[in-house]
C-alpha cells in the first residue's frame, strides 16, 4: 500500500461515523441540560463540560490500537484528573490543589461514614462529584460502544435513564420533559443512523453497490418515523391513579421506598419544589360556592389503637379572617428545613398530651403536605415547616410539608402529641393570654355584622369560661344550621359567616367552622381554623384509617393556656366526642380511655362516616395523571424503568452493606479484616506473631485506633483460646468498626498522597 492510500486509509477511518458522534454529543448535551436546568444545586454547570471530554476520550481510545484494558485504564485516569480538577474548582476557596484533593476526599469518606452509619449528609459537593463521575461514566461508554463495540443500547439506555429519572422527580417550573422528548428523537435518529452504517459495512465487504446518499434519506425518514412516534406516545392516556393499584405497590414496595429514604437522607442538601403538586390546600380558604362529592383515596394511617373523634388528620391552619375567607399568616413566616436527626420539633410546652405514632401510605400522585394528627412533634421525613415563633423562640407551626414531593405509595411516619384534657381542667384553664395570642388569634374584619356579634354575646351570656362558651356556640350552630354543601356563595358585599347565620341557613365544613371562630373571637376567645382530614374508615384488622377525599374537612380549635389548641366541631354532620369531666385523680383513667374509646359512645353509624363530602375543595384530585401523555409523570414504562434502575442500585447497595455488616459481625472475619487492614497501610501480620504483636503493629500505625483495635483482638482470643470458647456477651463488633474505619480510611489517604513521585 502506497504512502497515499495508508494516508486516505487512516484519515477515513477517523471519519467514519461522525454524523453518529455528533449525535452521541446532542445526547449528552441534552441530558446534562436536563440536570443543569432542575438546579438541584450549585456547581453542575460543569457536567456539559465533563460530557464532551468524556465522549472525546470514548471517541479517540475507541478509535485508537490499544486494547481494552489499557483504553479503559487511560479512561480512568483522565476521568480522575478531569472530575477532580472541575469540582475543584467548585470549591468556596482558594488553597492549593493538594488541599483541595484532600478536601474532596475527606468529605466523600465522611459521606461514606454516614451512608453506613445511618447518618444525614448535608454536604452538597458530594452530589456535585457523583454527578460529574456519572456523567464522565456515560460519555466515555457512550463513545467507546459506539466506535469500538457496537452496542447502540448500551449507548443510549444508560443516559436516557439518568435524564428519565431528573424528569421524573422534578417538580420545578421548568419544562423538563421536553428534554425528555428532545432526547428520545435524538435517540431514535442515532440507532437509524447506526444501523444504516452497519449495513454499509456489510454492502462493502460483499462488494454491493448502493447509493452514496443512503444516510441522508434513511435519516429524513428515521426524523419522520421519530416525530410520528413521539406524538403518537404524547397522545396515549397515561397510568391513571388507581386505588387497588396503589394499595398493591404501596404494600410491595418496601425496598423502593427504602432506597428513596436513603437517597433523601444522603443527598439532603438538594433543592425541592413544591411547583406541580395535587395539594387539595393551599395558603388561603375561600368560603365559597357549592362542592361536587368524590371518593378519591388519599391515604392510609396506620395507628397502634382505634382513636376517638377529635382527633383529626390536620394539613395547615389559618389565622386571618378578611374578604370572605381565610389565610395563613405570610408576615415574618419562615420556610425551616427540619431534618430526623435534628430531634422533636421544638413546639410550646402543653400538658395533658399523649405522644401517638402514625405511619401514613400516600396515594396522591404528587403531595407535598404530611398529614398527621396535631400537635406534630417529630417525622421520619425531611420537613418544610411554614411556621413563625414565640418570644421564647418556639415554633408555630402552620403546616408540614415533606421536603422531597410524595409519590402514590409512600410512606412516612409522624409522631404527635394529642391532648387528653378533660373538661373540668379547661373549663379552669387561665384566660391570660399571651400577648402573641391576642394579636395573631383574635383578629376580626370591620366587615363582621352587628347581628353577629350580638348572636355570640347572647349564646355566651351568663357563660364564665371559654369552654363552656365554645361548646354553646357549636351545639347552637350543630341545631340550628342544616348542612349543605350545595349552597350557593354569599352575594357581593356580604359577609359569608352573617350570610350563613342569617340569610341562608345552611353550611357545609369551612362555613361551621367559621362562623364559629368569629363568634368565638368576637367574644376575646382565641381560635384558629383548621383544614385536613376526617378519621376516615377504620380497618380493625389493619389496625388503619382509610381516608379518601370524602373525608376532606375543616374545624376549630381554641387556645387554652398550658393546654395549647383545643378541637371543637361545629359541623352538623360529624360525631361529636365528648370530653370527659374528670378530677385530677381521675385524670389517669381518662387517658387510657381516650385511647382506647368504647365504639358504642364514640364511633358514629356506619352510615354516617363519609357524609362530609369535598372533592370540590380538592380540586380535582387524583384526575390530571388521567390526560397526561405516555411521557408524563405516571406513565407505565417510566415507572417500570425507574423501578428496576434504582431497584437494582438499591439491592447492589444493600447487600454489600449486609456483606459488610456479617463480616465485622463475626469476630473471626473481624479479626481478619483488621489483618487486610494491616497489609493495606504496608505492614503485614507476621506469621510468627502472637494476635496481641500483631494488634500493636496496627496500633503502631494508627495510634488513635488503639482501643478498637484490642478490643477486637481480645475477643477474637476469648473466641479462639479461652476455655469457654466464645467471645463476651455485650461485645458489640459493629461499634468497634463504625469508630474504627474513619481512622483507618484518614491514615490510608495520608499514605497515598504522601508517597513521593517515582524517580523516572
Amino acid at each position: 500500500m502506497t504512502s497515499i492510500d495508508r494516508h486516505t486509509d487512516t484519515t477515513g477511518r477517523w471519519r467514519e461515523g461522525l454524523l453518529s458522534l455528533m449525535l452521541v454529543w446532542a445526547m449528552l448535551l441534552v441530558a446534562s441540560m436536563a440536570v443543569l436546568q432542575a438546579d438541584l444545586i450549585d456547581g453542575l454547570h460543569i457536567l456539559p463540560i465533563v460530557a464532551t471530554l468524556a465522549l472525546l476520550a470514548g471517541w479517540l481510545l475507541g478509535k485508537s490500537v490499544f486494547s481494552e484494558r489499557t483504553a479503559h485504564f487511560f479512561a480512568l485516569v483522565y476521568g480522575l484528573f478531569i472530575v477532580f480538577y472541575l469540582v475543584g474548582t467548585t470549591l468556596p476557596f482558594d488553597g492549593p490543589w493538594r488541599e483541595r484533593i484532600l478536601e474532596l476526599l475527606g468529605r466523600q469518606f465522611d459521606w461514606l461514614q454516614k451512608a453506613f452509619d445511618g447518618g444525614t449528609s448535608r454536604d452538597g459537593i458530594i452530589f456535585v462529584i457523583q454527578t460529574t463521575a456519572v456523567f464522565w461514566l456515560l460519555g466515555y461508554l457512550a463513545g467507546w460502544y459506539t466506535f469500538r463495540q457496537a452496542h447502540v443500547w448500551r449507548v443510549v439506555v444508560p443516559t436516557g435513564i439518568v435524564l428519565l429519572s431528573v424528569v421524573y422527580y422534578y417538580n420545578g417550573p421548568r419544562p423538563l420533559l421536553l428534554y425528555l422528548a428532545v432526547y428520545t428523537l435524538l435517540a431514535l435518529l442515532f440507532i437509524a443512523i447506526t444501523h444504516v452504517t452497519a449495513e454499509e459495512r456489510g454492502w462493502r465487504s460483499a462488494a454491493v453497490r448502493f447509493d452514496r446518499g443512503i444516510q441522508f434519506d434513511f435519516l429524513r425518514a428515521g426524523l419522520v418515523a421519530a416525530l410520528l412516534a413521539l406524538l403518537l406516545a404524547w397522545s396515549l392516556p397515561g397510568l391513571k391513579a388507581n386505588t387497588s393499584i396503589s394499595a398493591a405497590m404501596a404494600g410491595a414496595g418496601g425496598p423502593w421506598r427504602a432506597f428513596q429514604d436513603t437517597w433523601t437522607r444522603l443527598f439532603s442538601s438538594l433543592r425541592s419544589y413544591g411547583a406541580g403538586t395535587s395539594d387539595p390546600y393551599q395558603d388561603t380558604l375561600v368560603l365559597g360556592g357549592p362542592r361536587t362529592v368524590g371518593n378519591t383515596l388519599v391515604m392510609d394511617v396506620q395507628v397502634a389503637k382505634e382513636l376517638p373523634y377529635g382527633v383529626y388528620w390536620q394539613a395547615i391552619a389559618y389565622d386571618t379572617y378578611e374578604d370572605g375567607g381565610w389565610r395563613a399568616t405570610e408576615s415574618d413566616l419562615d420556610e425551616l428545613i427540619h431534618y430526623p436527626d435534628d430531634g422533636p420539633l421544638d413546639v410550646p410546652f402543653s400538658t395533658s398530651r399523649t405522644v401517638i405514632t402514625q405511619t401514613v401510605t400516600n396515594y396522591l400522585p404528587n403531595s407535598s403536605f404530611l398529614y398527621a394528627a396535631p400537635e406534630v412533634i417529630s417525622s421520619d421525613r425531611q420537613m418544610v415547616v411554614d411556621a413563625t415563633f414565640d418570644p421564647n423562640g418556639r415554633t408555630l407551626i402552620t403546616s408540614l410539608r415533606s421536603r422531597f414531593i410524595l409519590r402514590q405509595g409512600d410512606q412516612y411516619q409522624v409522631t404527635s402529641r394529642v391532648s387528653l384534657a378533660d373538661g373540668n381542667s379547661l373549663r379552669a384553664a387561665s384566660t391570660t393570654y399571651p400577648q402573641w395570642v391576642q394579636d395573631r388569634y383574635l383578629q376580626l374584619p370591620d366587615t363582621i355584622s352587628p347581628q353577629t356579634l350580638a348572636l355570640a354575646e347572647e349564646l355566651t351570656a351568663g357563660l364564665t369560661n371559654p369552654y363552656d362558651k365554645a361548646i354553646a356556640v357549636r351545639d347552637y350552630l350543630r341545631a340550628n344550621i342544616d348542612y349543605n354543601d350545595q349552597i350557593a356563595a354569599a352575594p357581593e358585599g356580604v359577609d359569608p359567616v352573617h350570610y350563613t347565620l342569617f340569610d341562608l341557613g345552611e353550611a357545609y365544613c369551612t362555613y361551621y367552622a367559621s362562623a364559629m371562630a368569629v363568634m368565638l373571637r368576637a367574644q376575646g376567645i382565641p381560635t384558629r381554623i383548621i383544614s385536613g382530614y376526617a378519621l376516615g374508615e377504620y380497618d380493625e384488622a389493619q389496625q388503619s384509617y382509610r381516608v379518601r377525599a370524602v373525608n376532606a374537612h375543616s374545624w376549630v380549635e381554641v387556645y387554652f393556656p398550658d393546654y395549647g389548641w383545643i378541637h371543637f366541631e361545629p359541623t352538623q354532620t360529624i360525631p361529636v366526642a365528648e370530653r370527659p369531666s374528670a378530677g385530677g385523680g381521675e385524670l389517669t383513667s381518662v387517658v387510657d380511655e381516650a385511647l382506647a374509646p368504647d365504639p358504642e359512645s364514640l364511633l358514629p353509624p356506619e352510615d354516617q362516616l363519609d357524609v362530609e363530602r369535598a372533592d370540590g375543595l380538592l380540586g380535582g384530585v387524583g384526575d390530571e395523571s388521567a390526560n397526561q401523555g405516555l411521557l408524563g409523570r405516571a406513565g407505565v414504562w417510566q415507572i417500570l424503568v425507574g423501578l428496576a434502575l434504582l431497584g437494582v442500585s438499591g439491592a447492589t447497595i444493600l447487600a454489600g452493606v449486609r456483606y459488610n455488616r456479617r463480616v465485622e459481625g463475626d469476630v473471626d472475619r473481624s479479626y481478619i479484616r483488621l489483618g487486610e487492614w494491616a497489609g493495606w497501610l504496608g505492614l503485614p501480620w507476621r506469621t510468627t506473631q502472637t494476635p496481641y504483636e500483631q494488634a500493636d503493629t496496627l496500633v503502631a500505625l494508627v495510634p488513635e485506633g488503639q482501643k478498637p483495635v484490642r478490643s477486637l483482638t481480645r475477643q477474637y482470643v476469648l473466641q479462639r483460646f479461652s476455655p469457654a470458647k466464645e467471645a463476651e456477651g455485650d461485645f458489640d463488633a459493629h461499634q468497634e468498626w463504625r469508630d474504627l474505619r474513619p481512622m483507618l480510611l484518614r491514615k490510608r489517604l495520608t499514605q497515598l498522597l504522601s508517597r513521593p513521585p517515582k524517580k523516572k
